[in-house]
């Protein structure tokens, strides 16, 4: 690890080199209310530990907060981990991306600075702590929700992140690829596409998309919506898998930590989010030794983007001859 100086300035375009400062009597601060998503750690005398600010989109860390006046006291020695929300994507990029000194320690517990106006302890537990708990061997999981006095709380730097900082430490990566493979037992088909057509909101899906999955059915392809099952399945899915087809969004972001070397990958832009498809494309070729084809078959608006309610319309003919070229049909 890096012995890199307490305070350093974090850079959002630089990812910072791994270190971990054990900080004795830490004083742990919620999120409170707030756009700046104030919160983090401060040392014992009272000043702030900067590598406790987390990286939550491509250029902005969560603020410095107040210093808490009183908090309850966590014996023991444990682990911080950052801030929890509830988008699956954001969580794997601001949160498992601070376990990589599990590699190295043990812990009575991890220290989870949930994000504020949400109830991410339900989120948790319904989704994302059976994955948690293959990556750490099930230590437990403490929400500061009031300040909190830890005795002792190791603080690294993020592992991985947004943008400039996805590709990942390969302290990280040798990691979370690691844990993985010695828990995730493969089951699943080998050709699969990853759809979107069953989310939510409108915004979130890829025009014609269930055009494209009639394509693929045909093409022997199984269709798999990555929401619909737990997060072990979805790492036995990636894992067996030899051809994974489907638009850019966050399954691609946790496929690479057990994808096979090998594997052939089919990245389809769905949105005109040109910095975004980059870097999950960057974290796919970083993370595994994959066969990586970028396809964007997106039409080019006349007159700046479109509304954010609706997918940007696509080629479809474009598309399959994306795929055709590209091996995949």
């Amino acid at each position: 690890m890096d012995d890199a100086a307490p305070g350093a300035v974090l850079d959002p375009r630089v990812l910072p080199q791994p270190h971990v400062e054990t900080v004795e009597q830490a004083l742990v601060a919620p999120m409170p209310e707030g756009r700046e998503l104030a919160c983090g750690v401060f040392r014992a005398d009272g000043s702030f530990v900067q590598q406790s600010r987390t990286l939550y989109s491509s250029d902005r860390f969560t603020s410095q907060p107040e210093l808490p006046e009183a908090a309850e006291v966590l014996p023991g020695r444990h682990l911080f981990i950052g801030i929890g929300r509830h988008h699956f994507g954001h969580f794997l990029l601001e949160c498992i991306s601070r376990l990589w000194p599990l590699a190295e320690g043990r812990y009575d517990a991890l220290v989870l600075i949930p994000m504020h106006g949400i109830d991410f302890g339900a989120v948790f537990q319904r989704r994302l702590k059976a994955f948690v708990d293959m990556l750490s061997d099930g230590v437990p999981v403490h929400f500061v929700e009031a300040p909190v006095r830890v005795e002792a709380l190791d603080v690294p730097t993020q592992g991985m992140g947004h943008r400039d900082w996805i590709t990942g430490t390969p302290e990280f990566r040798r990691f979370i690829r690691g844990r993985l493979q010695a828990v995730v037992t493969p089951q699943g088909d080998e050709k699969i596409y990853l759809s979107r057509s069953l989310l939510k909101r409108a915004g979130q899906m890829v025009d014609q998309e269930e055009r494209i999955e009639r394509l693929m059915r045909k093409a022997g392809y199984t269709i798999l919506h990555p929401q619909r099952h737990s997060l072990p399945e979805q790492c036995a899915r990636y894992a067996a898998a030899r051809q994974i087809v489907g638009p850019d969004g966050s399954a691609f972001h946790l496929a690479p930590f057990v994808m096979r070397p090998g594997t052939r990958v089919g990245l389809i832009q769905r949105r005109w989010r040109q910095g975004a498809f980059d870097a999950l494309a960057n974290q796919i070729e970083a993370f595994c030794d994959v066969e990586l084809v970028k396809m964007n078959p997106l039409l080019r608006p006349d007159e700046g983007p479109g509304p954010e309610d609706v997918p940007p319309p696509l080629d479809y003919r474009r598309l399959m001859r994306k795929l055709e070229a590209g091996g995949f049909l």
